[in-house]
C-alpha cells in the first residue's frame, strides 16, 4: 500500500512538474509537501499546480492556467486520471516497477527508478524527465523538452 501511494504519487509528481516550455527547450521544476498533506510544484518558466487528496481518496490537481485534473484508482492499482479539456490518461505499475502512461491523444510513457532512487521518464516522443528526491521527501524535476515540456499531466487536448 505504501509503495503504492509513493509511486503514483511520484508518477503525479513527475508528469505534474513539467512546465510549459518550447519543445527544445530544457526545464526545471521542484515539489514540495505542505503540512496540511497537499503538494506544490513550482516550474521555472513561473507555473505552478497544488495536489491534494479528497475525502474519496481521489488526487485533485489545480494548475495556474486555470485546468484541473483528478486521479482515482481502481481496486487493481491502475490510474486514471481525466483533465478539464477532456483527455486522459491511464498508468499502471508492471512487474519491474515501472510506471506505464498511455494518453488518450495516442502517445505514452514510461518511468523507470534507477538504483540511487532518481526516476526517468521517456516519452514517445523521445524526450525525457528526470526526478531526484531530497533528504527532505520533496522532487526536482528536469525534462529535455518535447513532450516532456508539455505539460501533459495538465490534458494533452483531444485526438
Amino acid at each position: 500500500m505504501k509503495w503504492t501511494w509513493l509511486a503514483s504519487s511520484l508518477a503525479l509528481v513527475t508528469l505534474l512538474a513539467q512546465p510549459i516550455a518550447p519543445a527544445s527547450a530544457q526545464s526545471r521544476s521542484n515539489s514540495h509537501r505542505n503540512l496540511d498533506g497537499s503538494r506544490d510544484i513550482r516550474n521555472s518558466d513561473g507555473s505552478s499546480s497544488r495536489i491534494r487528496r479528497d475525502l474519496s481518496g481521489r488526487e485533485i490537481a489545480e494548475h495556474s492556467n486555470g485546468s484541473r485534473s483528478t486521479t482515482t484508482t481502481d481496486l487493481s492499482g491502475r490510474k486514471r486520471t481525466t483533465h478539464s479539456d477532456g483527455s486522459y490518461s491511464n498508468s499502471s505499475t508492471d512487474l519491474n516497477g515501472n510506471i506505464r502512461t498511455q494518453y488518450s491523444n495516442g502517445a505514452y510513457s514510461v518511468s523507470k527508478r534507477d538504483l540511487s532512487g532518481r526516476w526517468r521518464t521517456e516519452y514517445s516522443d523521445g524526450s525525457y524527465s528526470t526526478s531526484v528526491r531530497d533528504l527532505n521527501g520533496n522532487w526536482t524535476t528536469t525534462s529535455s523538452g518535447g513532450m516532456a515540456a508539455r505539460h501533459p499531466e495538465r490534458g494533452v487536448g483531444k485526438r
